[in-house]
């Protein structure tokens, strides 16, 4: 028998909780992409139809944005190792660089815009790119995306060298990625072979086809010098599992306040870009207190077991942390979410 993926736009009041259905032949889940819509996927098929193939090195697009150029019309496209194009734009050396990497079926001139402008609104010396893997991730079919992952980390891995070889520090390098974008962006992680990029933030990574035991192809705390994760839906979009150096669980990590039942999730996940976009305005504090383990988060009880740290922000990282410490924070159910620190 013939198993194809099955992509169906379904309005989330009308479907049940993921996964639908698991037995010996297949296992449908509803996955959300980057837009907000849910497609039942059958995460065991194997027989998929051809579709064109995704030359990352070609395909992937990298549009620079600063104060001097905010605007999606007046993005500057730097394609890897055209030191001209670089040289011509308003990229500087000197200043902060942030990633932004979109998920299933994103992608786009405007991809990344919340994060975008809320770097730009910051101040004036940030280069921000986003990252556009749209011809690779742009397919009704979920596990071709997800297999392309490797394919666009590398290439994001490249860019991030070429701009190295050109003088800028990987001390000033971050990445931020949504679900499958945050698998993108531990692929790229992984691969830069000039040095580590500073962060990475993991915005409810995509969970579907991706293993707890199989570090090599998930983000890991080893992808950046500090890699920060956001589980928003953990353990049905998202990866529930602690996979960075801080890993933030807002209300327990599932059933987001404001998302109503959520019955698919997709609420929920989206929320993490949400979250992280508010935090980078300095009046906004997500305060967390770390927690003992995993287990403290599934059972909704946190036992404080040491000093709190805050969700997201510019820069991220907020002071040393322990490999896989836990942390837990309430929010707001409707914006401004954070609540300030703890």
């Amino acid at each position: 028998m013939k198993f194809e993926i099955l992509a169906i736009t379904l309005l989330a009041a009308s479907v049940g909780a993921v996964p639908l259905r698991t037995d010996e032949a297949n296992d449908w889940q509803l996955i959300s992409d980057v837009n907000g819509r849910m497609h039942i996927v059958d995460l065991t098929a194997t027989d998929m139809e051809a579709e064109p193939l995704f030359n990352a090195y070609n395909d992937v697009v990298f549009r620079l944005f600063t104060r001097s150029n905010p605007t999606t019309p007046e993005a500057q496209i730097i394609r890897i190792n055209n030191n001209e194009q670089l040289a011509n734009s308003f990229f500087n050396v000197n200043h902060p660089t942030r990633f932004h990497v979109h998920g299933w079926n994103g992608g786009g001139q405007n991809t990344g815009a919340s994060i975008r402008n809320a770097f730009l609104n910051r101040g004036d010396n940030f280069n921000v790119f986003t990252v556009d893997w749209g011809i690779g991730a742009t397919t009704p079919n979920y596990i071709l995306a997800r297999n392309r992952v490797n394919d666009a980390g590398n290439i994001v891995a490249q860019f991030i060298d070429f701009l190295n070889a050109y003088g800028l520090s990987f001390n000033l390098i971050g990445l931020i990625g949504h679900s499958l974008g945050a698998q993108v962006a531990g692929a790229a992680g992984k691969r830069t072979s000039r040095g580590i990029v500073a962060s990475i933030v993991g915005l409810d990574p995509a969970g579907p086809l991706f293993s707890l035991d199989d570090p090599a192809n998930r983000l890991h705390h080893t992808d950046a010098q500090y890699v920060e994760c956001h589980v928003t839906d953990g353990g049905r979009l998202g990866f529930q599992h602690p996979v960075g150096h801080a890993n933030f669980y807002p209300n327990w990590g599932i059933q987001q306040p404001g998302c109503g039942p959520d019955l698919t999730g997709q609420c929920g996940h989206s929320l993490a870009t949400t979250f992280m976009v508010e935090s980078i305005n300095p009046a906004n504090i997500f305060g967390a207190s770390r927690c003992r383990d995993l287990e403290d988060i599934r059972a909704r009880q946190c036992v404080i077991s040491g000093p709190s740290r805050r969700l997201g922000g510019e820069p991220v990282q907020d002071g040393p942390a322990i490999v896989g410490s836990v942390y837990f924070l309430a929010t707001n159910a409707a914006s401004p979410f954070a609540q300030g620190p703890r």
